[in-house]
């Protein structure tokens, strides 16, 4: 065996895994930031869409029953003026 080679001791090899440990934990927690992060931005662009549907569905629901009376009030007078339609 070549003498130049040293071989770390047991507390050296401990001290590395701990400061691998401590990269890896660095590593994982900024990666869990970011996916937070991503899943916050998400839920506000959905709710931001939801409530554009829900405003929309309303004015649609509300257009739609305009419709259905004026029909109606269309339908009244035409059977005031045509007296088969009764």
């Amino acid at each position: 065996m070549d003498e130049k080679v040293t071989k770390p001791t047991i507390e050296t090899v401990l001290e590395r895994m701990n400061a691998m440990e401590q990269r890896l934990g660095e590593r994982i927690s900024a990666s869990e930031q970011r996916v937070g992060e991503r899943i916050d931005a998400l839920e506000e662009r959905l709710d931001r869409r939801l409530d554009r549907m829900e405003n929309l569905i309303t004015i649609n629901r509300s257009e739609f029953l305009e419709l259905r009376m004026d029909y109606r009030d269309v339908r009244a007078q035409l059977k005031e003026h045509i007296p088969t339609l009764r």
